[in-house]
């Protein structure tokens, strides 16, 4: 992991045409992009309440180009993605490009990988930040634990998979506390005993809130499950999505008789059956994105007209990029790929002036982001 960080910074560097100590300045303005997955989330609010960065949320291992417009809207400086591109697919940081937005990604094998990164890239680039700030060992795949730190301050997890804990890093900060649910039970103890007995301890307990939080959750997933198997090949999607139909069934059930506790790990486990098929679907878009180059054409069409959609709102000209965009889409209709790429890099040419022409307002207006 060290060695896939090294490389971070220099990126930083050269994309932010400035010194990452400054990126921290009053006048930048961060983004943070993360997925709905529980443990990135968290992680993410609670890095964008120390940054004071904006925290913008996309569908685990789904593309959507509001989510791109939204971004645009908000005239960031640096778009930090945390999260693997199955989480947050790569589409995300190449089409932010084409328009001129600078953006890193923090992501490793899994959430723990991912969490250790980006606790690195806070050590090592925003040292004052965590002067006050109280860590919180978790197991990374506890859904209760990670709804109990989303709603503490003051606070970064670090988050293990089993009883490894990165002493060094744990050791830079004053105060530390373990937190834990029934389900990280066994593992949590183990950890305890390896950092040592001074350490607070939290236990957090499943009420009818966060049972029902969990169900509502699986029933988003296992719907979206469902309205994507037609795009699925491989042939356990479907009896995945039946099993995690079944387990939301069970768990609904479980929550009417009061036996929350059971609710809530019959929801995360249908959930998680569930986000095994949309991890097929993100595989599927992401080789048909690499493979298909007219659906690509279209889909950066798509963003197009949603970025121009909402610079438009904002007060921007953008009537020649509007005029520009129907004739690509015609030249594509027609079969002229070369013609259609042509006119979309012309269009993101000038998108990307009118963006960086609204950060620039926008830094002379309002001092955003940092501390």
């Amino acid at each position: 992991m060290r060695k896939v960080f090294g490389v971070l910074i220099p990126v930083l560097l050269v994309l932010s045409g400035v010194g990452v100590a400054q990126v921290s300045a009053e006048t930048q303005s961060l983004v943070i992009l993360v997925s709905d997955n529980e443990a990135d989330l968290t992680l993410a609010q609670k890095v964008g309440e120390l940054l004071n960065a904006t925290v913008v949320v996309t569908k685990w291992g789904m593309f959507s180009e509001s989510v791109v417009s939204q971004i645009v809207d908000l005239s960031p400086d640096i778009v930090l993605i945390i999260g693997g591109p199955l989480a947050v697919v790569s589409v995300y940081k190449d089409e932010l490009e084409n328009l001129g937005i600078n953006v890193t990604r923090i992501g490793g094998q899994d959430r723990v990988e991912t969490n250790q990164g980006l606790i690195e890239f806070l050590l090592e680039n925003y040292p004052d930040t965590l002067n006050n700030v109280t860590v919180a060992i978790a197991y990374g795949w506890d859904y209760a634990a990670m709804l109990h730190l989303r709603n503490k301050g003051c606070i970064i997890p670090i988050l293990v998979k089993n009883d490894t804990v990165n002493e060094t890093i744990v050791k830079q900060f004053r105060n530390v506390e373990i937190v834990r649910s029934k389900f990280s039970e066994r593992i949590m103890k183990r950890v305890k005993e390896k950092v040592g007995v001074k350490v607070r301890e939290v236990i957090t307990n499943i009420t009818s809130e966060e049972a029902k939080e969990a169900i509502e959750v699986a029933q988003e997933k296992v719907t979206l499950a469902e309205s994507i198997l037609a795009n699925v090949t491989n042939p356990s999607a479907e009896r995945l999505v039946e099993l995690a139909k079944e387990k939301l069934e069970l768990a609904k059930k479980a929550y009417e008789e009061g036996k929350y506790g059971e609710a809530f790990g019959l929801a995360v486990a249908s959930r998680r059956l569930a986000e095994v098929v949309i991890s097929y679907s993100t595989k599927e878009f992401e080789r048909s994105m690499k493979m298909n180059y007219v659906m690509r054409l279209r889909l950066r069409i798509r963003v197009l007209e949603r970025v121009m959609l909402r610079l438009e709102a904002g007060g921007a000209n953008v009537s020649i990029e509007k005029e520009l965009l129907e004739q690509a889409k015609m030249a594509l209709k027609n079969g002229d790929i070369g013609k259609a790429k042509m006119l979309i890099e012309e269009i993101e040419k000038g998108l990307r002036e009118k963006i960086k022409e609204k950060r620039i307002n926008r830094g002379k207006g309002k001092k955003i982001g940092g501390r």
